[in-house]
């Protein structure tokens, strides 16, 4: 098997999800060694693995689509097809990233409502510092 790799792997302890049926099914697991061009988990033999499916890192900040090249009773080998940048990040980085644009879009409404309440209370004061004299 070692032979097979394309590029040497170095070893890791990384929780991951495989999320697969459309989204609709998530397996956790661990990876054990990782490369430039995959992986070997560390998952239940209980779980049964598609062909194809996308494997979340968060601990990397990406997510990977994966094709399943072994399995054993513990353990899987992948290898990454493709990296799915593409997609929005899953997770906590996806939900900061959403906040943050919500953040950025209510301190501009916020500078907006100042500078309208601003100029109403100029034209009120107005009016009352002209009777005034």
């Amino acid at each position: 098997m070692e032979k097979s790799r394309k590029t040497e792997r170095s070893r890791a302890i990384l929780g991951a999800t495989v999320i697969y049926n459309n989204k609709n099914s998530t397996v956790e697991c661990q990876i054990r060694n990782i490369s430039k061009t995959g992986a070997r988990l560390s998952i239940s033999d209980t779980v049964s693995l598609p062909e194809e499916f996308d494997i979340e890192v968060p601990q990397k900040g990406k997510t990977y689509r994966a094709r399943l090249c072994w399995r054993d009773e513990s353990s899987a080998g992948i290898e990454f097809v493709l990296e799915a940048a593409a997609s929005p990040a899953p997770g906590l980085q996806g939900r900061v990233a959403e906040l943050e644009a919500e953040n950025a879009a209510l301190r501009l409404r916020i500078f907006d409502l100042r500078e309208r309440l601003e100029t109403a209370l100029a034209a009120v004061d107005k009016p009352s510092a002209q009777r005034v004299a």
